[in-house]
């Protein structure tokens, strides 16, 4: 899930024009780096310097920053001869809730379900801020996915969804430790 990452100890001379803010081509999705201050050219979208973060905004389809972190990040992967793709990304709080019930169904218990598929109040899926990659068949592209996604924001989330990614930093920072399952964010 999401992580706020609070830079709590910067040098009082660090300036916006010194954090790197990578930038997609809008077509072919190479990527530059500008910085914060410059920004991207109008023929290019931005992939942000920093973490995605929850909205409070209803949505209706995938983070369109994510989905240029993606695409820049297939573009890459399709150069090196690897297929990603994206097997489901924005889903409705009702989607997520009957795909939680199933699961509840099928496990007997709140948080034994949780394990499988996150309940709606956790889950980024209904903000558009996750996708699944890759699922169920191809774990190769996912690898690559897991290996490379740091470069474009994207990271694994847990442990036990090799297919399940969001935009938990910034492009080009580290990934952090991936939870066990989400249960582990239940309250």
């Amino acid at each position: 899930m999401l992580i706020a990452c609070a830079i709590s100890v910067l040098p009082l001379n660090v300036y916006a024009v010194d954090f790197p803010l990578k930038c997609a081509d809008a077509k072919t999705y190479s990527i530059r780096i500008s910085n914060v201050m410059k920004g991207c050219n109008p023929s290019e979208l931005s992939l942000g310097a920093g973490a995605i973060f929850t909205s409070s905004m209803d949505k209706k389809e995938l983070d369109p920053q994510l989905h240029a972190r993606f695409k820049a990040a297939q573009a890459k992967a399709a150069a090196e001869g690897v297929k990603i793709y994206i097997t489901s990304g924005f889903r409705s709080y009702a989607r997520q809730k009957a795909l939680f019930d199933v699961a509840l169904k099928k496990y007997g218990n709140y948080k034994r379900a949780a394990r499988w598929v996150s309940p709606p109040e956790i889950s980024h899926h209904p903000q558009g801020l996750a996708i699944d990659v890759n699922y169920p068949n191809d774990r190769k592209g996912a690898a690559w996915l897991e290996k490379h996604g740091s470069e474009f924001g994207l990271c694994r989330v847990f442990e036990n969804e090799w297919w399940h990614f969001e935009p938990n930093i910034g492009p080009g920072w580290r990934c952090p430790k991936m939870f066990k399952d989400a249960s582990e964010l239940l309250p």
